[in-house]
């Protein structure tokens, strides 16, 4: 097996041998890598549909006995965000482990390479089980603030348990190429959301599925596979209207509710702080009203508001770790979490919701048939000797 990672944060308990999967970092006493492994039990089939009976206050399904709810994070270096999401797996009773910790960074496609590996080698070892419930998110800029519990009631509900896919985040961009959006709303019903794009940054879903899933995009659609330094989002979108257009079950559904997964980025706050009293903050959403388990803090706006809701929540004094503690690490967003951003930071950020503006323009336009690149049309210009716009 692979060696033990010795990218570890300092000064926060660790299980001296723990496991590499595991990221060394044990937050509640106890290391998910450190429990004992079951026996691989046999796939019950995967989850065409509730079954049982609904709790009637909630209409939460039942769920399956024994089942475990399981963390799994790409993240190849140790940053601040990461060691908050790590804890709060614990804190919330997941059974966590990081992907690709120490191993180099080729493009978009290491994550989904890491994640096969990693969910191969479990599902084998049977420290996963074939039906058991994963969220597959990105290491540094998500947080997770729904409880295990939780998320395997919301599996075992509608509309999650009607489909026997994965689900994917869903955002109100469709990037990277915004002319597949249109092709994109023709394979689903208008969820009534604006939220209708996959996200390829947060997945969930049953075991089995979600690593053939994993293992048909790294397939790709040509003879040579999908290359590690491809564009996992660009794959995923591809990977949708091949079978779709062509009449094929769709390989995965999106979370249009947020019912699991609230991508961040936004012109505008889309949610609500609340339940100041639980022991990790959330949010609502304000125009479905559901309380998601994962906050994405995609795209520029995304961070911008994730750092502001590290700030709001008072998340690190919640969860029991201290600015000093992290301090020694990097961080990815705007500034290190739960601190305050200075007037030249603010003044930078605050320009990528001119942009996002733009981006908004661009999809619009895809929408219609145009291509509207202001940025190309600049260097045209420019190129021409005129000025810019």
């Amino acid at each position: 097996g692979a060696p033990p990672c010795r990218l570890r944060p300092r000064g926060l308990g660790f299980a001296a041998a723990a496991p590499r999967h595991c990221g060394g970092l044990a937050a509640s006493g106890s290391c998910p890598g450190s429990t004992p492994r079951r026996r691989p039990r046999s796939a019950r089939g995967m989850a065409t549909a509730a079954t049982g009976s609904r709790a009637a206050s909630s209409g939460a399904g039942v769920v399956r006995p024994g089942e475990r709810a399981h963390v799994l994070s790409i993240a190849t270096e140790y940053r601040q965000e990461a060691v908050i999401l790590q804890r709060c797996a614990h804190l919330l009773g997941y059974h966590f482990q990081f992907c690709g910790l120490g191993d180099p960074w080729i493009g978009w496609g290491t994550k989904l390479v890491q994640y096969q590996r990693a969910l191969e080698r479990d599902l084998l070892q049977g420290e996963i089980a074939p039906d058991d419930p994963v969220l597959l998110i990105d290491g540094w800029d998500c947080a997770l603030v729904g409880p295990a519990q939780e998320f395997q009631a919301k599996m075992a509900s509608a509309p999650f348990s009607a489909h026997a896919v994965p689900w994917y985040a869903g955002e109100r961009i469709c990037g990277p190429d915004f002319f597949k959006a249109s092709r994109i709303d023709e394979l689903y019903p208008d969820p009534g959301t604006p939220w209708r794009y996959p996200n390829a940054g947060c997945m969930a879903g049953r075991a089995e599925p979600v690593l053939q899933l994993i293992q048909d995009l790294l397939a790709g659609s040509g003879a040579e596979g999908f290359p590690e330094d491809g564009n996992d989002q660009g794959r995923l979108h591809e990977h949708l209207l091949e079978l779709g257009e062509r009449g094929d079950p769709l390989p995965y559904m999106v979370d249009s509710r947020c019912g699991i997964f609230q991508c961040l980025y936004e012109q505008t706050p889309q949610w609500e702080v609340e339940a100041d009293d639980e022991l990790v903050p959330r949010i609502r959403n304000t125009l479905t009203g559901e309380r998601p388990v994962v906050l994405h803090g995609n795209g520029h706006t995304g961070r911008w508001f994730l750092s502001g809701l590290w700030r709001e929540m008072r998340f690190l004094e919640r969860v029991g770790l201290t600015h000093a503690e992290l301090a020694h690490l990097p961080f990815d967003g705007p500034v290190a979490p739960g601190t305050l951003p200075d007037e030249a930071t603010e003044k930078n950020w605050n320009a990528t919701f001119e942009l996002y503006k733009i981006i908004e323009m661009q999809m619009a336009y895809a929408r219609m048939g145009i291509e509207w690149d202001p940025w190309k049309e600049a260097a045209e210009k420019a190129k021409a000797g005129g000025s810019g716009p």
